[in-house]
């Protein structure tokens, strides 16, 4: 039953908004009463937190099996971006769910999704660069504004509405891997 609400919740909260959407229309969607819902989450905000750290938790595996893997940090770049954009664009809207949705919550539930936010994603594309200026593939860069940079180019393909913009995923990622690392300067 958790895993229903969870696959419902995040459906509607991807379609329609965290605020937009009541624990009751939750508990529609998922065949149960509000009752069942709170059974399982301490509330709403407890349900979007659940959601995302779900989410994270595969990212997190993706991130572990690509440096496990070995290769180059610009293959590594690229597995970890075929990995996001496989996934269904309701899945890859939860990033942007998540950070439009991240000011509402209390500062308690900010603070959780930070810090979950940043271990099992954000430090783990951080430890792929930092291996990438370890072995001279890369500058000495200020790693956490590289690391932003390089998510700001997928950030807008997190939105469903964009997806028919992606054409090919592959022709796409491999438009940002040359940017990010050979960048986008006309060479004669």
């Amino acid at each position: 039953m958790q895993q229903r609400i969870l696959r419902e919740a995040t459906h509607l909260f991807v379609t329609q908004g965290y605020h937009r959407i009541s624990m009751r229309e939750i508990a529609e969607a998922v065949g149960g009463s509000k009752a069942g819902l709170y059974y399982h989450f301490k509330d709403k905000e407890d349900l979007l937190l659940a959601i995302l750290t779900a989410y994270l938790d595969t990212i997190e595996r993706v991130l572990l099996e690509i440096q496990q893997a070995g290769g180059s940090t610009r293959s590594q770049v690229r597995s970890l971006m075929l990995a996001i954009f496989a996934q269904p664009p309701e899945q890859r809207a939860l990033i942007r769910l998540a950070s439009q949705e991240m000011p509402q919550l209390s500062q308690e539930a900010r603070a959780r999704f930070g810090l979950v936010y940043y271990t099992k994603f954000i430090a783990q594309v951080e430890a792929i660069l930092r291996n990438g200026i370890a072995s001279g593939e890369l500058h000495a860069l200020d790693i956490h504004v590289t690391t932003w940079l390089l998510l700001g180019m997928m950030y807008p393909f997190f939105y469903p509405a964009h997806e028919h913009e992606l054409g090919t995923p592959a022709a796409a990622i491999d438009l940002m891997i040359d940017v990010f690392f050979d960048g986008a300067a006309r060479r004669d």
